[in-house]
């Protein structure tokens, strides 16, 4: 028995080498995030690593589970050094997997603000976008690799090694049995451990218990993330209210009534990663998008303007749809994608308007190309559609100049009215400038920066070109961001800041349309905003409201690392689906550092229940197939 307990304290001291490799993890995340968390003090961030390894010996359980069987095995074959060898291989690279997991994510984070989760993995084979931009990627991020390989070659001369016996003994039957009954025994304990001993197992939602909201991704690690969230239902009805009290708390319903139609033009134009961070109107004009910052002037822009999500995959149905990201998974790649649903284009397209979207990447990034015909757009123009193959910036797209032009060149032959989205990619990872444009942009001091001075160059070279067409004056357009990017002022780490993009409506010749309004407005807003501009007569479902109405009920809504925020009334709320965790002033606490929970119970109480009205509506809806207003 002494040999078999050897192995058990043998397993012991390997996985804690898994556990100092993951605080090691959690080490680069935070040097690498510093800016995502400077407002923490020594105590608390030692509170999220010493919790943190709650949520790593749940991962490092689970996923070296085969490992720790083979050291509880009974019988004294163990001792043999080939049946050591094997194991080291299978330490070494499992754990590099996840090793790499977790220093990938450490750059990721930037990005997307959350830990990544099992989506991804969705989201990546949605195209070849992914496998094209890899390379660029692994030459970017080198050092990841790097110290990747760094971390696992010092795994490699401490793994603890066991003596090889020079005979190997035979077990007695006796002897077997009670081994293999320990066996069973502590694999059951370890998984235990992992699990917890709560009616619930360790979730995500957990680490709110030891840290607060905005630190979440700190204590938690990337294989956990992935390994909650695997063959996870995309949303479950969340029962809050009886269906009678539910459509008098919040409904997405609504229905216009105007007596004539104005038949003007739509274009929505979507920039790749704009956050207004990037643009100097937003930040006493020390920016880098001289022509936007220009155009806003002569605008309706928001003081308060959010994306609905992180990601691209997020935003597109925000925008065209008015279907926020409410669940773990993107709304594109979830069970519920070919729901029935009132995009903006068929609400117009049964009105006669022409509609088309563009986008210069490959056809099937993102399931674009699937999602805006389901949203009712007749006509998608993609790379393939594309006739000049040396306008290719080599990885992601075409150039965004030439596609802007292409575009406009497009639209011109179409017949009015027409609604139209077109969807730049430039300021996308690698951030490809042609090399002719090499030299006109400084950029700043994150990589980018250039890449958004371009956008904004082929952004001015498109109105340049369309303000000289006949339908130009007969034009709303609508300019927005998808999501933000990697910051450079401290606020655009904090969660509202996070979501901060532009939101602008320009209308030549229309005076009511400028100015800087203190609204706010949400992606899902746009849709309503549009169709109640144009006078649109009729029923649709949208989980936003118009800003042209001064009566409507106007906030954003967030979901992200398990958190509900919901900004309203001057008020952030931040809700874990079951209770809520944190309140803030929207104005004056802009890093969300003063919880007025405890002071402000009324005014949390009326927002929780506007929330988890929004909640119970958005998962019912979407399980039930009634997202279109002809389900009601």
């Amino acid at each position: 028995m002494h040999n078999y307990f050897s192995h058990i304290l043998l397993l012991l001291k390997r996985l804690l080498i898994i556990i100092v490799l993951f605080q090691a993890g959690r080490l680069f995340f935070y040097f690498v995030n510093h800016d995502f968390f400077s407002h923490l003090t020594s105590s608390e961030i030692f509170r999220a690593f010493f919790f943190g390894t709650r949520f790593d010996i749940t991962a490092i359980i689970y996923f070296n589970i085969l490992f720790i069987i083979l050291h509880l095995l009974p019988g004294n074959f163990k001792n043999a050094r080939i049946y050591q060898n094997i194991l080291k291989f299978i330490f070494i690279f499992v754990n590099a997997v996840l090793v790499l997991a977790n220093l990938a994510d450490s750059e990721y984070y930037q990005f997307t603000d959350k830990r990544t989760t099992a989506d991804f993995f969705s989201i990546a084979g949605l195209g070849d976008d992914f496998i094209s931009l890899l390379p660029d990627y692994i030459i970017d991020y080198w050092y990841i690799l790097f110290l990747c390989l760094l971390l696992m070659v010092a795994a490699w001369f401490v793994y603890p090694e066991k003596t090889p016996s020079v005979q190997i003994k035979k077990t007695s039957p006796g002897l077997f049995i009670l081994q293999f009954v320990l066996m069973l025994l502590f694999t059951a304990l370890f998984i235990t451990i992992a699990r917890g001993v709560r009616l619930k197992p360790v979730r995500i939602i957990t680490a709110a218990e030891y840290t607060a909201t905005e630190n979440i991704p700190l204590v938690l690690n990337t294989p956990f993330t992935v390994l909650t969230t695997i063959q996870k239902a995309d949303l479950n009805v969340q029962r809050y209210y009886s269906d009678n009290e539910l459509d008098s708390i919040y409904s997405p319903l609504h229905n216009f009534s105007y007596p004539q139609t104005r038949n003007f033009n739509v274009v929505i134009i979507i920039l790749e990663s704009f956050s207004k961070d990037y643009i100097g109107y937003y930040n006493n004009n020390n920016g880098y998008t001289p022509f936007l910052d220009s155009l806003i002037r002569h605008s309706l822009s928001f003081d308060y303007s959010f994306a609905n999500g992180k990601r691209s995959i997020d935003g597109i149905p925000a925008i065209l749809a008015g279907i926020p990201s409410l669940m773990d998974n993107a709304y594109i790649t979830s069970q519920f994608c070919i729901d029935n649903i009132d995009g903006i284009a068929s609400l117009l397209g049964s009105k006669g308007y022409h509609t088309s979207f563009f986008h210069g990447g490959t056809d099937g990034t993102m399931g674009f190309d699937y999602f805006t015909r389901i949203a009712g757009i007749e006509h998608y123009y993609g790379k393939s559609s594309y006739p000049y193959p040396e306008d290719f910036d080599g990885s992601w797209g075409i150039y965004d100049e030439p596609f802007l032009q292409y575009f406009a060149e497009q639209i011109n032959n179409f017949p009015q009215p027409f609604f139209s989205c077109v969807f730049t990619l430039s300021s996308h990872h690698p951030y490809p400038i042609p090399g002719k444009l090499q030299d006109k942009f400084k950029g700043g001091n994150i990589k980018i920066l250039k890449s958004i001075q371009y956008a904004d160059f082929s952004l001015k070279r498109l109105f340049q070109t369309i303000s000289k067409t006949a339908w130009f004056r007969n034009t709303l357009f609508v300019i927005t961001a998808d999501h933000t990017s990697q910051s450079i002022r401290p606020y655009y780490n904090k969660k509202t800041g996070e979501y901060s993009v532009p939101v602008l409506f320009y209308k030549p010749d229309d005076p009511k349309i400028s100015g800087v309004s203190r609204t706010i407005i949400q992606h899902a807003d746009i849709m309503p905003s549009i169709l109640d501009y144009l006078n649109y007569s009729g029923k649709f479902i949208c989980f936003g409201n118009s800003v042209f109405n001064p009566n409507a009920d106007h906030f954003s809504i967030n979901y992200n690392n398990n958190i509900y925020q919901l900004i309203d009334d001057g008020y952030v709320l931040l809700h874990d689906g079951e209770k809520s965790t944190g309140l803030f002033r929207l104005k004056t606490d802009s890093f969300l550092l003063h919880n007025l929970l405890s002071r402000k119970n009324d005014k949390a109480a009326v927002l929780e229940k506007k929330l988890k009205g929004i909640i119970q509506s958005y998962s019912s809806r979407l399980i039930n197939n009634k997202m279109a207003a002809d389900g009601k």
